[in-house]
């Protein structure tokens, strides 16, 4: 129902009755659609953390794949996924602007997401240990600029799939890092020679 309707245009009488249940049974597990929503990103996140971390021991069990190519296959790999589940990305989208304008409500959703950032995190960092390169940046700010360039994306494909090919979208998530590789080398020798 959220997928179809959206996350305003579906109400919890809608999902009770598309389920087969009473208003009072969905009421009686979720005091609010947010909390119904909120159960369903939790269950979302650890589905995808299981994907994620499946895709990321096969990649990491190949031998003498380099940075660029395990976060290529990384990039390639999410960017699939989401075009495969871009109705769940938007719908995302459209709860998170809809929790910012609650105190509550963003910081429960800003504690749900945590887990997300934490998970890419994990990945992202894992394929840096296994090529033996240094991260350029903590894993949790890597993480969050995957996040917002594939969110952006989303956007950006929302108004035209065409704009925005999931192959180019793809290459720009395996560069953030990777460029930021290179800044963050050029950074660390220009403050060694600074000091």
């Amino acid at each position: 129902m959220f997928l179809n309707r959206g996350y305003h245009g579906a109400s919890l009488e809608q999902i009770a009755d598309a389920a087969g249940f009473s208003k009072g049974v969905v009421y009686s597990q979720f005091e609010s659609k947010a909390d119904l929503f909120l159960a369903l990103l939790e269950q979302r996140i650890n589905e995808r953390k299981g994907d994620n971390a499946r895709f990321v021991e096969g990649l990491v069990m190949r031998d003498g794949f380099t940075l660029d190519e395990g976060l290529a296959a990384l990039a390639e790999h999410v960017t699939e996924r989401d075009r495969a589940d871009a109705e769940w990305g938007l719908l995302v989208i459209e709860f998170r602007v809809h929790a910012a304008r609650n105190p509550d409500l963003n910081r429960r959703y800003a504690e749900v997401h945590e887990r997300t950032v934490a998970g890419v995190a994990g990945v992202v960092a894992r394929i840096y240990d296994r090529t033996g390169e240094a991260l350029p940046l903590p894993a949790s700010e890597l993480a969050r600029m995957l996040l917002t360039v594939g969110a952006g994306a989303r956007l950006e494909q929302a108004t035209n799939s065409e704009v925005l090919p999931n192959v180019l979208v793809a290459e720009l998530l395996a560069r953030v890092p990777s460029s930021g590789t290179t800044a963050s080398r050029a950074g660390r020798a220009k403050r060694t020679r600074v000091a």
